[in-house]
């Protein structure tokens, strides 16, 4: 994969402790940013994917079906068949 420079301004207390922290875990400072922002991404586009979903069910047509379809699974569906 290739690299890409990013030059971005923070505050300078939270340079010294990421500074130290990459440091202690012996890491290049430059990975722990990216591995960082990487996970940051990562929920960003997770948030915003429950989000959407969430949009969805708030319509009373698909939140009706949804609890249709919840109720015909249950009432089919042998409780002792559960492995909890």
């Amino acid at each position: 994969m290739g690299q890409s420079k990013l030059s971005v301004t923070i505050p300078e207390q939270t340079y010294r402790e990421i500074k130290a922290f990459a440091s202690i875990k012996k890491v290049k400072l430059s990975h722990l940013v990216a591995e960082a922002l990487a996970e940051k991404t990562q929920k960003l586009k997770e948030d915003s994917l429950l989000q959407r979903i969430n949009e969805v069910f708030k319509d009373p047509e698909a939140e009706k079906e949804q609890f249709l379809m919840a109720e015909t699974i249950a009432e089919a569906t042998d409780v002792k068949e559960m492995p909890w």
